[in-house]
């Protein structure tokens, strides 16, 4: 191997030692190619530089993989009640769920295939905060055995923004758990940018799509939402029209009873996520919107009004020719009506939450 890797100046030595003896001109004449060895010879020499560049290339990667392995975090083994979650979660509650449990056992039998991210707890040695990786180190806690991990110190931005990268490579994270995670993430001052990249989103098209998501959660009771559960198939449009059905993130009296008769249900027992969620909608959305179709209302002269509604609006046709001033006069009232119709809302709530 040393004979194949000599140094090029040994080389060049050796060589002229062969053909110390040799007459300069006879070995030009002996060796001047034809105009076809010529050309063999320059496409052989293309090859070699194309070989020396593909070495040079392989030797630029092998050195930068090196590098990579000496600055990468070891992977460590340690004892999963010693590791907190992250302060801010991206999942709801996974107790319970059948696909968790089935992501217990094939732990069980297959064994833990990639490490958590953790970082150090300050002031507590062999402590440890989990970036991502919370499945993993629940299923490892339920199984009573160490779980592996890569150590990094993180700041609480690197932190969120490392569980971005799992969120991004699994894609799995339900509606409201992005809504429920964003919220949380406003809520501690981050910015709309960074919020996007925790979750995996950075293309700067998606920014806005966080104002979607946070608007969402903040219309709705926490401890309801993680009642409801992750609910997979459930989109914006639903959660945003249950969302409709709550004032001010809490329910009325009312409604709290009608979840808590419901969750007692054996119906509510055997149902999945997507399923509590509609029965919940069912329960909350009283009926008490109008139905689409056409109303008449007669007056004492006669006339008639004529109410069309349907699920988002209501139009009145007035009779203006035989009650002239009738809309003018409506209009201007229009404004006292209101605030008349909100005043009585407001009682009513008020003594169903007193």
């Amino acid at each position: 191997m040393g004979s194949v890797m000599a140094n090029p100046r040994d080389r060049n030595q050796r060589m002229k030692s062969l053909f110390a003896n040799v007459n300069a001109d006879d070995l030009a004449r002996a060796v001047t190619p034809s105009p076809a060895d010529a050309e063999k010879r320059r496409v052989g020499s293309a090859a070699v530089k194309s070989m020396d560049r593909a070495f040079v290339s392989i030797e630029d990667e092998n050195r930068r993989l090196h590098d990579q392995l000496l600055s990468a975090e070891s992977i460590i083994e340690i004892d999963p009640d010693n590791v907190v979650p992250s302060f801010i979660s991206d999942r709801l509650d996974i107790e319970g769920d059948r696909a968790f449990d089935a992501f217990v056992e094939g732990i069980r039998e297959a064994g833990q295939k990639l490490p958590i991210l953790v970082r150090p707890l300050p002031g507590r040695p062999g402590h440890y905060q989990a970036a991502y990786g919370h499945r993993r180190l629940r299923a490892c806690q339920i199984l009573r055995r160490p779980i592996r991990a890569v150590v990094k110190d993180l700041s609480d931005e690197e932190l969120i923004i490392s569980q971005g990268i799992e969120n991004a490579a699994r894609l799995n994270l339900s509606f409201i758990e992005q809504a429920l995670f964003a919220l949380k993430l406003k809520e501690r001052g981050y910015s709309r940018e960074t919020i996007s990249e925790a979750l995996g989103r950075k293309e700067q098209k998606n920014v806005a799509y966080i104002s979607f998501l946070t608007n969402a959660a903040v219309a709705l009771p926490e401890d309801l939402i993680r009642r409801i559960g992750t609910a997979p198939s459930v989109g914006r449009p639903k959660w945003e029209k249950l969302g409709s059905l709550i004032r001010d993130r809490s329910l009325t009296r009312t409604q709290h009873e009608a979840i808590e008769a419901l969750s007692s249900k054996d119906v509510w027992t055997s149902a999945d996520s997507n399923q509590r969620f509609a029965l919940v909608l069912e329960a909350l959305d009283d009926g008490k919107r109008p139905e689409p179709g056409v109303t008449e209302i007669s007056l004492e002269d006669g006339s008639m009004v004529v109410a069309r509604r349907s699920a988002n609006a209501t139009t009145l046709v007035l009779p203006e020719k035989r009650i002239p001033g009738l809309s003018a006069w409506l209009m201007e009232r229009l404004p006292e009506l209101i605030r008349e119709f909100r005043a009585v809302k407001e009682e009513g709530r008020q003594r169903d939450n007193p």
